[in-house]
């Protein structure tokens, strides 16, 4: 093979960010720092094979809006079975690209929108309340992640697609195990393996029956969709619906106990935020910033091209490292600050280019709700155990964090008094 220049080589040797245990610990945000310096587009060689590792903004946002030249349909993560990716290519969003993803994604933007995601706001404002206020009654440290953020989204996403609130905590378990990369190993592959098919035969039998008695929900609007002259297959609906499950109840989860440990770490930002609401949509922005859920997204060279100072061959992959460009000094001042009022924040959290988060509305606005609950109930955060980050190359967040919560002195007439009004876009 042809050396491939600039080489990787920030933090040695031995850095390699396709191993998922990395990310356990904070090495990687001073290693990618020395990157952005030295070669914000670098090859990097790897147990994974080797890859083109981007850590700068400006590289990666011009990747994710070039598809024609960076593919993904060839796998948009490092690990995935490539077996798995040639099944998926071109019927499910994320590995399709051009008129396939337009097709499909058209089939699920209506459901997306800021409008039609107004409906669930009261709904997810009156669960927060409740979840709340029986934690904070229990009047003992809790685990944020398994008690507050991660019901969160499966809360607004099962519902939308109309699946039975008994089934919700199955599905949420069975999604952790897909994409639970602690292990690593043909055991633990077959048992992430395991866990998708349980999901496909899950949303195979909902689909049957929404086909048998439709409903007022997704999976009845994609059984009868017909984009472009052609009606959706199963297959396609059903691994759509996988894919919604990841990024649906994989992201929201991390950015939500990441904001609270921000907020235990740093609680003058959350005085701030509760004295003066208007801040709250920045504020969301912030935390998709900071927090950066999505660790990485990969694309694959279809022709010899450059990016940056990099001379990129067809049959290449190339990683864009999501939380490293969302702490690149040329684009945010201070990127290792917590600044709710941070504008422009052009954040990457969302991907960009035609594969721009489908759910980035909802997930703004679970993140909304979540913090206009917490300024009416909690008063401070007090971090209470260790912060155990996720082994993960694919999702950047938590796997337990033990708080304790200082109510607010109002929280007590909190629920009779009604939330606050949801603050303005920034301007």
């Amino acid at each position: 093979m042809l050396t491939r220049t600039p080489l990787f080589t920030a933090g040695g040797a031995d850095f390699d960010p396709a191993d998922p245990h990395l990310f356990t610990t904070d090495r990687h945000h001073q290693v990618w720092r020395q990157a952005r310096r030295r070669h914000p587009v670098a090859w990097q060689e790897s147990a994974d094979g080797g890859f083109w590792s981007v850590t700068g903004h400006r590289p990666g946002s011009e990747l994710l809006r070039r598809p024609a030249e960076f593919t993904s349909t060839l796998g948009m993560r490092l690990g995935s079975s490539p077996q798995a990716v040639r099944a998926a290519a071109g019927r499910m969003l994320v590995v399709a690209d051009g008129p396939a993803h337009r097709r499909l994604r058209t089939a699920h933007s209506a459901w997306f929108t800021p409008r039609a995601l107004a409906g669930l706001r009261a709904e997810l404002l009156r669960r927060l309340d409740a979840r709340l206020a029986e934690l904070l009654d229990r009047g003992t440290p809790f685990d944020v992640v398994g008690e507050l953020t991660a019901p969160l989204p499966a809360w607004a996403l099962l519902g939308m697609m109309g699946v039975p609130a008994a089934d919700w905590d199955h599905l949420v378990g069975l999604t952790l195990r897909a994409f639970d990369d602690d292990e690593r190993g043909p055991e633990a592959a077959a048992a992430r393996t395991e866990a998708h098919t349980e999901v496909f035969l899950y949303f195979a039998d909902l689909l049957d029956r929404r086909r048998d008695e439709p409903g007022d929900d997704m999976v009845s609007a994609l059984a009868q969709a017909v984009v472009d002259g052609q009606p959706l297959t199963d297959e396609e609906i059903v691994l759509n619906c996988d894919g919604l499950m990841n990024g649906g109840l994989e992201t929201t989860p991390h950015a939500a106990s990441g904001a609270m440990l921000a907020f235990a770490r740093h609680p003058e930002v959350w005085r701030r935020l509760r004295q003066d609401p208007e801040l709250t949509d920045r504020a969301v922005e912030e935390i998709l910033r900071y927090t950066s859920p999505p660790m990485h997204a990969m694309r694959t060279a279809t022709v010899d091209a450059t990016l940056g100072d990099a001379s990129i061959r067809a049959g290449d992959r190339v990683v864009v490292w999501f939380p490293s460009c969302n702490a690149d000094d040329t684009v945010f001042p201070d990127p290792e600050r917590f600044l709710v009022d941070r504008w422009p924040n052009p954040h990457l959290g969302f991907g960009g280019g035609p594969h721009y988060c489908i759910g980035a509305a909802l997930a703004r606005l679970e993140l909304r709700c979540l913090l206009e609950t917490l300024a009416r109930r909690v008063e401070a955060f007090e971090v209470a155990g260790a912060v155990v980050r996720q082994a993960s190359n694919f999702l950047n967040g938590l796997r337990r964090l033990d708080l304790a919560l200082a109510p607010a002195p109002s929280a007590a007439g909190a629920a009779l008094n009604g939330p606050r009004r949801r603050s303005g876009t920034p301007r």
